[in-house]
């Protein structure tokens, strides 16, 4: 995964993916049960603690206190702009709009107008509606924040297309995909009529990207002036151009008018010991990915998809999905205890937790004298320490890792990353229509009672 420089949140893309050292490193895991509803004591979210809370992911419970009686107890600027932030993490983009003109609407300081601004300049990314996105970038940019020139210039590109038209609701491919060395999903595509192999399923990256090279042969069409630095979690930062795709076509699903980063075409490139060197065309990022509910069994190599409606109100009572710096977020128990945020990447072999994330969660044993070397994307290595028997669940699964690495890159991944070392060992369903991620032990055969893969209710299934 790659993410652009605060608060440049313009992209994402490839995770690391390779561990070095392998004498001090065990990847022995143990998937385990464990309670599928972790109990919240009663005034989880409270006046005290709102602000924290919702850092830590409690999304659903913070609107709950906003949206009820805890409002009237707090500054109404206060209250509206955090239930702005929730509301747009939980996926509803548009009522993040709606709080996000009445805040307009009033007088606010110029760090809070920039900080409004930039939040509903996001919103309207995610509804893929690039030429309101736009409009508020340049307003968040005016009141001070540093929105690059660049990415403004690509969302205004994008103010006449209909991102995405194409394939229907409903509209379902099924797909096999290449898996192994490294351990990521990887996709055939067809891009303007061309096809593109190995393309990597990565939720963590913001946008979808392919290499220059790449780009040149499916003659993707460049923005003039679409240009946004980069950075990956190694800190190194990675000019992105930007353009679009007349058309995509994902199984037996077209979609047009499709957004795409371009990197030079050393960046999405590694190399390890093991692997030898590693190069895909480019990744398939969540502003994508979003346009379809998933389900991916990974020992079975197969992957359906099911096209969602253009703006579907996305959530569930059961909501685990939420969305944060332009990527998706996953809700985690750390060792049995709610709630830790970790970014949800299947671009990213490894599971990692971060320092802030082992500090929020009170655990002691980080062993900055074991340094694990891992290899990411340009060719770059980081040494990174690690700490020992630690559970991550997520609904009625968990899994213990015997070594887990730290990531000392920043706080842009929450308190983790859930990487394919982590999911691989499930059949999962990531489904963007209810804003879920469920888990199901791989390769077990689905109870009687148990719904099959569908789309969300009411719409039909008008392909395979």
């Amino acid at each position: 995964m790659l993410t652009s420089p605060v608060p440049r949140r313009a992209a994402a893309v490839l995770a690391l993916v390779g561990i070095a050292g392998a004498c001090t490193f065990s990847r022995e895991r143990l998937v385990l049960r464990q309670d599928e509803a972790l109990s919240l004591p009663e005034g989880t979210v409270n006046l005290r603690n709102v602000e924290e809370k919702l850092q830590r992911g409690y999304v659903p419970e913070v609107i709950a206190f906003l949206t009820g009686s805890g409002a009237r107890t707090m500054d109404p600027e206060k209250a509206a702009r955090l239930l702005l932030q929730a509301r747009l993490e939980a996926g509803e983009f548009d009522v993040a709009e709606a709080i996000a003109d009445r805040l307009l609407a009033r007088p606010l300081r110029m760090a809070t107008r920039a900080e409004v601004e930039w939040l509903r300049s996001q919103a309207a990314y995610w509804r893929g509606d690039f030429g309101a996105a736009a409009r508020a970038a340049e307003a968040a940019r005016d009141a001070g924040r540093g929105v690059p020139e660049g990415w403004i210039a690509f969302l205004r590109s994008g103010a006449a297309r209909r991102l995405y038209d194409g394939a229907g609701p409903g509209e379902r491919s099924t797909l096999r995909f290449l898996y192994g060395r490294p351990n990521l999903v990887r996709l055939p595509l067809r891009v303007n009529g061309e096809v593109v192999t190995g393309m990597i399923l990565d939720s963590g990256a913001s946008l979808s990207l392919l290499t220059e090279a790449t780009a040149a042969r499916l003659s993707i069409e460049t923005v003039e002036g679409a240009v946004a630095p980069a950075r990956g979690l190694h800190q190194k930062e990675i000019p992105m151009r930007l353009g679009w795709a007349r058309t995509v076509l994902l199984g037996s699903c077209t979609l047009r008018d499709v957004p795409f980063g371009i990197l030079p075409n050393d960046a999405l490139a590694f190399e390890t010991e093991t692997l030898g060197l590693f190069a895909p065309d480019g990744v398939i990022g969540v502003h994508l990915i979003k346009e379809f509910d998933w389900r991916i069994e990974v020992g079975e190599r197969r992957l359906q998809a099911i096209r969602l409606a253009r703006g579907i109100r996305r959530g569930a009572a059961d909501q685990n999905l939420f969305f944060r710096r332009m990527k998706p977020m996953v809700r985690v128990a750390f060792n049995r205890q709610p709630w830790s945020l970790f970014l949800l990447d299947t671009g990213s072999e490894p599971t990692m937790v971060t320092s802030e994330g082992l500090v929020a969660n009170k655990f002691t044993g980080y062993e900055p004298s074991a340094p694990i070397t891992l290899e990411g994307i340009g060719k770059t290595r980081v040494s990174w320490s690690k700490v020992s028997d630690v559970m991550l669940g997520i609904g009625p699964w968990a899994v213990r890792f015997k070594n887990l690495v730290v990531n000392e890159g920043g706080d842009a991944v929450g308190d983790g990353i859930v990487g394919m070392s982590f999911l691989s060992l499930f059949d999962m369903e990531l489904r963007f229509s209810r804003m879920t991620l469920s888990l199901e032990k791989a390769g077990a055969p689905r109870g009687a009672t148990e719904p099959s893969f569908g789309p969300p209710a009411g719409v039909p299934s008008s392909s395979l």
